[in-house]
Order: structure tokens, then sequence, then C-alpha cells
């Protein structure tokens, strides 16, 4: 049953019907996002004009990232989060700067840029991917680093109060997230166009550092013994949770939303890495391998003491243990020194 809503609140009481009904159009978010999809659907027929088979998925991939971009700025995200509900307004911001970029992303619009254009353009667009400007925003620290100061930015400063009395900045807030989104994700869970491959490993430890950037940001708010932003706290409706309780429910979503999805896309890269037979996956994957082998190498003698050089070296000198009989038998032989290490020792 609804909770009563008084003279003095803009908003009825949020409800899961409520939550996927209520819309709030905005001329200017909806012509933008519908330009965005009018230039990417332009490329895919530039693109097959010049022999090029776009694959479908990549073009839902991008629809759908601006539809997410649409609902979250014009959908109940966006309204009750601009109502003074600070926990549905950190949905929010986890649409734009996380769930649409990945999507986004997944539409590889540079590589469609690349494919759609042609002679002289084409050549304007290698030489502006070339620039050191280009390179240096497209570099993973870069975009690490504008994930993190956005996350920061917003999250543990004033600027959340003065935003809620500016339309511009509530504006430049949102274009803020789905641009550093962007930024940060483009290198880390999709190939599109890059000049230079980022290891795998190296997405992994990025996407990671983010995760924590997420999960400070949402202990600092849980941890919070006064709300503090003022203008959430007054402009909260009656039937709210209060604000203090709203600014805990809000570092709930980011630290548990965030790294819940931050976690997932740390799973798809892995598994990309598992799938991948490029020769620089090869190369990551050997690096890993050799320093497993020597860890149990030098584990096994460092324990116990007593293991047989021919096993060690046998274990350093293969290429892959669990390929190699020979070298899965000195591991085994290894682990059952060491088994019996504490034993021997009574």
């Amino acid at each position: 049953m609804d909770q009563p809503m008084t003279m003095g609140d803009p908003l009825a009481p949020l409800t899961w019907a409520r939550a996927f009904s209520t819309w709030r159009f905005s001329p200017v978010t909806a012509a933008l996002l519908a330009l965005a999809l009018l230039v990417y659907l332009g490329g895919v027929v530039a693109a097959r004009r010049g022999g090029t088979r776009w694959p479908l998925a990549r073009t839902v991939a991008f629809t759908a990232g601006l539809a997410v971009a649409g609902a979250a700025i014009m959908g109940s995200p966006g309204v009750y989060g601009d109502g003074g509900l600070l926990w549905v307004h950190m949905i929010e911001h986890l649409m734009l700067i996380m769930v649409s970029p990945w999507l986004l992303c997944l539409g590889h619009p540079e590589t469609l840029l690349l494919r759609a254009t042609r002679g002289a353009a084409r050549d304007r667009v290698e030489s502006i991917r070339a620039s050191w400007f280009v390179r240096a925003v497209r570099s993973p620290l870069t975009g690490l680093a504008g994930y993190a100061a956005v996350l920061f930015g917003v999250h543990l400063s004033a600027f959340m109060d003065v935003m809620m009395g500016s339309p511009g900045l509530m504006a430049l807030e949102r274009a803020l997230y789905l641009g550093g989104g962007y930024l940060y994700f483009s290198r880390l869970l999709t190939s599109d166009s890059p000049q230079v491959e980022l290891p795998y490993p190296l997405r992994l430890f990025s996407l990671f550092m983010g995760m924590s950037a997420d999960t400070i940001v949402g202990i600092v708010l849980l941890q919070a013994i006064h709300p503090p932003f003022r203008a959430y706290a007054e402009m909260q409706p009656s039937w709210g949770p209060g604000p203090l309780a709203d600014v805990h429910g809000a570092g709930a979503v980011m630290w548990i939303g965030g790294d819940g999805l931050m976690f997932v896309m740390m799973l798809v890269v892995a598994a990309r890495w598992l799938t991948d037979r490029s020769p620089q996956a090869a190369r990551a994957g050997a690096f890993l391998e050799s320093v497993r082998q020597a860890t149990l190498a030098g584990t096994g003698h460092d324990a116990s003491g007593n293991t047989p050089d021919q096993n060690r070296e046998r274990l350093r000198a293969s290429g892959d243990v669990d390929e190699d009989d020979a070298a899965l038998a000195a591991y085994n032989a290894i682990l059952a020194d060491l088994n019996r290490a504490p034993r021997d020792g009574r």
C-alpha cells in the first residue's frame, strides 16, 4: 500500500510500478540522444556502402546504451533522484557512469568511424588518433584518474549541494558521468580500434582500482554521522527514509552496486583472456605460467629443505605444468614433501 503524500511533497511515494512508469520528458536530452543514434546509424550505412558488413549486435548494444542513458535521466532514477532521494540519484549515477558507457563501448563507435570514412577524411581521423593529445587522453592511467576524479569530486565534496540549484551543473554532472565512464571502459572492455592493445593483466588491475574507488565512496557515505548534502536533506519528501538513512542507502548502492558491476566486468575480461588466442594474450599467459612454476618450485624447496633438485629443475624447465606429465609428477612430489614437513618436525 502506498504511503500518503502530503501537500508539500512534489513526488508520489516510490513504488515498483512507479519505478518503471515514471517519466519526465526532456527535449534537450531526447534530441541529443536521437542525434547520437542518427550519427551512428549514418556511420553504419556509410560503412556498408564501403563494403563493410557491420555486426547487428554492435548496433543493438550502442542503441541500448543510449536507451539506458535516457532512462537514467528522464525515467524514475532522474525524477526521484532530483526530487530529494540520494540513494535513487546514486542508481542514476551507476547507470550513467558504468552501464551506459559499457554498452556504448560494445557498439565500437571508433571502429565504425574508421570504416565509414575513406580517403582524406580517413587520413584526418587517423592523424587525430595518432596525436599526442588523443594518446594521452586515451591512456588507461588517464581513464582511471578521470573515473576516480568524477566519483570523488561529485560525492565527497560540496558539488552535490551546488548542483541541486543549477540545471547547468546538473547537465554537466551527467555529461561527466557518461564521458568519464566511456573514456575509462573503452580501453578495458573492448578492442575498439586501439593503436596499442592493453595487456589483460593491466585491464584487470585497472578495473580493480576502479572498484576500489567505488568502495571508498560507498564506505565514506555509509560511515557518515550526519547528512553531508544539505540540499538533499531539505528536499527529501516526507515519505522518504530520512536524511541520514538516505545517505547510508546511497553509500550501499555505490559500494554494493558499483563493486558488483565492476566484478562482472572483471569476469568478462578474464573470460575474454581465456578464449583469446592472440600472441599478446599468449605472452601474458606464458608470463603468469612461468611465475606459477617458479613459485611452486621455490615454495617446495624453501618450506621443506629436502625437495630433490631434479624435481625443482624439472618443474622450472617445463613449458606447461598441466600438460607435462614429468613436471606434473614433480609438482605432486613437492606437494607431498610439503605435506610431510609438519609431521616430520613433531
